[in-house]
């Protein structure tokens, strides 16, 4: 501001300067135009007074008057006698003829004389008209440099000030963007700086760069860091946190309105077992393994994820997929995990539980939903998978509980004997088949809601409650049968795989029988094939035992396993039943036909009747009694139903 006010008087002192060169110069030239209309003035007094015949003084100041404003007009005659005298008041003069006056550059009087020199005249012309208007011109001339500089001075203060304001808004974005990490172009930001600006740009590029290599740097270490805490150390896979940080991001709090697909959770069932047997080591070379394999299967799916969410389980997520097409994944997996184990030489490898997600469903239902279709996954056979499907996730309340509530509503189950049995008819294929009704539970709450049985014993068998549930279901059995007079039938009876290997439960199970000794030889226990390869020496001591006890043995679940005829040589059962996946359709499946046409011959040879289960059509029954099937269970036999 200083500076301002210096240059503001320097201006105007140059402006006033200029000005009074600029009224001199006007002045002057004024004195010398009144000097020239003095000389004409001069010139044509001379001509009135040459012509003056008369020589009357009085006329001859008239005609003067007349032709010529004078402020001044004297006659005299040769002898110097004063004939004529005019003089105008000074005090009624222009004040530029004063001035000019003061300056001595006002034009002095002039002299006439007759051409007989009788009268001598003298005049000084009267200039009013002109010289009067002339003062405010040599006013203007004086002031106007002066309010020209002020006004020209008001304006460039003026856009100084805007120019440093719009530069300093400009600077204030430029830093805005270098501190937010955007790139600068040159053209569209710096170019609406002015070209003064020159060191100011070179340094706000420099500044630029140097935070965005700085945020980089940090941006890099942070990610880094972030995959660091986000990454399983031994399989580099995503850990725990980044699924609930990815599954609440990408679904829960998705943009989509409706995002879907599939949820499943694969766990190591081999782990501990390897850990304790062959050391660490090898637990993690089993871990590597599984973690290759789903990579292989699961990253063909766009968008899919494999995560470790601990230890032993896996957590595999998979947009944009149906349960139909999530079946045909599972199955891909389950072909893996088969030659893995071969490979391996390991019993098992891992079971998996899939469910289907929303918007809508919270992680940690479908976590529960998953984790108890495992359950049921490890029910079924070796490698394993399970659907939940939305019927089952939405049966009842129970679907969400926890490990607690189901441990409680377990045992109100067994405190009340909660269960109803139901009975679906095994049709002989001929007199000299043996056929029998196999029972089936289901389980009830104190209000009278069903729970979905699946679910159930695969949460029994999870707190290690199920040999206390196959305890009641045997019970009950056997009270069904003496109240309602049913002695002289056949019921077969599901045994979970942890029951028949344990030993309690085997010494109960066997003074049941002998107690009972009418009624045992009335029953058959099935066990799956998979529960029976679990523990061969254990599976071989449970069915010795009821074999003494006088009841029969049912493999069900046949032929999704891997094991030899030899096997069942050693275990002697007395039916197997098929798996389901083979009867189903079974007049349009050729290998399916010629596979069960081997079981059948084999199995007659060793003395085990087969039975095929999940028939629902003529056709398929027609076929399988083509093929020496024993007996039939499925829908188009009967229904499960009360007694």
């Amino acid at each position: 501001m200083n500076k301002l006010r210096s240059l503001l008087f320097i201006q105007f002192m140059s402006g006033l300067f200029i000005g009074l060169v600029l009224v001199l110069l006007g002045t002057f030239m004024t004195s010398a135009l009144i000097e020239q209309q003095q000389i004409e003035n001069t010139k044509l007094i001379q001509v009135l007074a040459d012509s003056n015949v008369t020589g009357d003084p009085k006329v001859l100041s008239k005609q003067i008057k007349d032709a010529v404003e004078l402020d001044l007009l004297q006659i005299t005659n040769q002898e110097g006698n004063q004939l004529y005298n005019f003089e105008q008041n000074k005090s009624k003069q222009p004040v530029l003829v004063s001035l000019l006056r003061q300056a001595d550059l006002y034009t002095k009087p002039r002299t006439v004389a007759t051409n007989s020199g009788n009268l001598i005249i003298k005049f000084h012309s009267n200039y009013s008209a002109v010289l009067s208007p002339l003062f405010d011109v040599f006013l203007g001339l004086l002031f106007l440099p002066i309010i020209i500089i002020l006004i020209s001075f008001g304006l460039f203060k003026s856009f100084i000030k805007n120019t440093f304001s719009k530069t300093s808004d400009e600077l204030a974005d430029l830093v805005t963007k270098i501190t937010n990490n955007k790139t600068l172009d040159g053209k569209s930001d710096f170019n609406k700086l002015p070209l003064q600006f020159g060191s100011t740009i070179s340094a706000l590029k420099r500044l630029g760069k140097f935070v965005n290599n700085t945020l980089s740097e940090f941006e890099k270490s942070a990610s880094e860091l972030k995959i660091e805490a986000f990454k399983d150390s031994l399989t580099d896979l995503p850990n725990r946190t980044r699924f609930v940080e990815y599954f609440e991001s990408e679904i829960i709090n998705s943009d989509k309105n409706t995002p879907f697909g599939v949820l499943a959770l694969l766990r190591a069932t081999e782990l501990q077992h390897i850990n304790q047997s062959k050391g660490y080591q090898e637990g993690d070379k089993y871990i590597k393994g599984l973690s290759e394999i789903l990579e292989k299967v699961v990253h063909t799916y766009n968008g899919a994820s494999i995560y470790r969410l601990n230890g032993s389980d896996f957590g595999i997520i998979v947009p944009n997929i149906t349960i139909k097409e999530a079946d045909v994944m599972a199955q891909n997996i389950h072909s893996r995990l088969n030659e893995y184990m071969r490979a391996s030489e390991l019993s098992a490898i891992g079971s998996m539980g899939i469910v289907s997600y929303g918007k809508d469903k919270p992680l940690g239902e479908l976590l529960a939903a998953a984790d108890t279709a495992i359950s049921l996954a490890q029910t079924k056979h070796v490698n394993a998978w399970h659907i939940q499907k939305e019927s089952n996730l939405q049966q009842n309340s129970t679907s969400a509980f926890g490990n607690q509530n189901w441990r409680n509503i377990i045992d109100d189950v067994i405190k009340q004997s909660s269960v109803t049995l139901l009975f679906q008819p095994i049709n002989a294929a001929n007199r000299s088949s043996k056929a029998y009704t196999e029972v089936y539970s289901r389980f009830k709450l104190e209000d009278g809601q069903v729970l979905p049985t699946a679910s159930f014993l695969a949460m029994a068998e999870k707190l290690n409650r199920v040999v206390d549930i196959d305890r009641m279901i045997i019970e009950k059995v056997f009270d069904v049968i003496k109240t309602k007079n049913m002695a002289d039938k056949f019921f077969g009876i599901n045994i979970s795989p942890a029951s028949a290997h344990d030993d309690q439960f085997m010494i109960w199970l066997e003074r049941r029988l002998l107690k009972e000794a009418n009624l045992a030889t009335k029953l058959i226990f099935e066990i799956s094939e998979y529960g029976l390869q679990q523990n061969v020496n254990s599976s071989r001591r449970f069915i010795d035992m009821l074999h003494r006890a006088g009841s029969r043995v049912t493999v069900e679940k046949f032929g999704v396993g891997i094991t030899s005829f030899k096997f069942f040589q050693e275990l002697k059962p007395d039916f197997i039943k098929l798996d389901g996946s083979y009867t189903r359709d079974i007049a349009d499946q050729k290998n399916n036909q010629y596979f069960i046409r081997m079981i059948v011959d084999l199995s007659h040879r060793i003395g085990v009747n087969v039975l095929a289960e999940c028939v629902e059509t003529q056709e398929e029954k027609h076929v399988l009694e083509k093929l020496f099937v024993d007996g039939c269970q499925g829908y188009y036999i009967g229904k499960p139903a009360a007694i």
